[in-house]
């Protein structure tokens, strides 16, 4: 006699999708919240007069603000903030696939200033260029967090 089988796969792979997804926003907003506690408030590094920009040759401005640059290899110093705050957690389906990102959004910023504000320093910052050493700020927050986020994932798929 024969038995008749119910097949629940759909049911189960959305279940499954659903909650990997939970899981990478998360894991996303996990290692936001870390990077944006972690900037450094002042910086202990060499002091910087007038109006420059990571990454940018040094040039004499009019300007008497004073920047006070992190360390090399510490976190960014905050000067008015605007990285800081324009660090974001997105995640995205697509089909198969689930991606989580974290870091600057420029096309908020922009939104908030449409002037052509944007943040585009913060690479310079993250990897540093020929004549500035890194400030990391994202790469220190994936590794720190790395941990937790696995046991995000793994419980989500328990």
């Amino acid at each position: 006699m024969a038995e008749n089988i119910k097949w629940y796969g759909n049911k189960v792979f959305t279940l499954a999708t659903e909650a990997n997804v939970r899981a990478m926003k998360k894991a996303a907003y996990l290692v936001e919240k870390y990077v944006k506690q972690h900037f450094t408030l002042e910086g202990s590094g060499m002091t910087i007069k007038g109006e420059w920009t990571p990454g940018a040759s040094r040039k004499k401005t009019k300007s008497n603000k004073r920047h006070f640059a992190a360390a090399p290899g510490k976190p960014p110093a905050i000067d008015i903030g605007t990285l800081r705050a324009s660090i974001t957690s997105e995640v995205e389906q697509h089909g198969l696939s689930i991606d989580g990102r974290v870091g600057p959004d420029v096309e908020k910023i922009a939104e908030k200033a449409p002037v052509g504000t944007d943040v585009n320093y913060g690479l310079y910052l993250e990897m540093g260029t020929p004549n500035m050493a890194p400030r990391p700020f994202l790469r220190p927050a994936i590794k720190k967090t790395r941990r937790k986020v696995v046991k995000i994932f793994k419980k989500a798929n328990s």
